[in-house]
């Protein structure tokens, strides 16, 4: 697994994703319609597909596949892209209205194990019962741990980037979209942790 391509299709995934949604929100602020759209229901689905790329970077890990192809294949032979976004989609809906988990720092690696743990089940459906999606305690309370160390270090980090946004490009909330985008980066050790952890159960 290259660490170094992994980091930087994830960097210019989350940056272009974070760009674009920017980029709207930006040209649609004068009708109120569009920018709770764009915020409610287009963004979030460009958050997803950012999110996909992102897994499908550290999915191969799973089976000892020889790239993130392996990951769009199964998507691919599944005939199942949509339903997975809409899996994703109704997810992070639902979670917003859970205010102990609608928070990014949780409700990302809960959408990154979904997504990897939905994928894992239809390529090793043959398996059957024999697999375990739920995260073993040691994987879960590495994830938690790890989700603790981030939040803190995000919010740090985006109070600071999001202020030399909002000055270099004269506007205000970039806050939001920032923490979002640094929050997506750091998934990668979410998905790795719990990817192995469904890797040991192929022995």
């Amino acid at each position: 697994m290259n660490f170094a391509w992994i980091i930087l299709v994830t960097v210019g995934s989350v940056v272009g994703g974070t760009s674009l949604c920017f980029w709207l929100l930006r040209q649609a602020q004068e009708v109120d319609s569009t920018v709770w759209i764009l915020e409610h229901v287009i963004c979030p689905i460009i958050r997803i597909l950012v999110l996909l790329i992102v897994v499908s970077q550290v999915y191969p890990v799973i089976g000892e596949a020889g790239g993130s192809l392996q990951f769009w294949r199964v998507l691919s032979e599944q005939g199942q892209f949509n339903h997975l976004i809409n899996i994703l989609f109704f997810t992070g809906l639902a979670l917003a209205f859970l205010p102990l988990v609608s928070h990014p720092v949780i409700a990302l690696p809960l959408q990154s194990m979904l997504t990897v743990a939905v994928v894992f089940n239809w390529q090793y459906r043959e398996l059957g019962d024999t697999l375990v999606l739920f995260p073993s305690w040691a994987t879960l309370l590495k994830i938690t741990a790890y989700m603790i160390l981030a939040y803190f270090a995000t919010r740090e980090v985006s109070i600071h980037l999001s202020r030399r946004i909002d000055l270099w490009l004269h506007v205000s909330g970039s806050i939001r979209l920032v923490s979002d985008s640094i929050y997506l980066l750091l998934q990668i050790p979410v998905i790795l942790l719990y990817a192995t952890f469904l890797n040991s159960q192929l022995g």
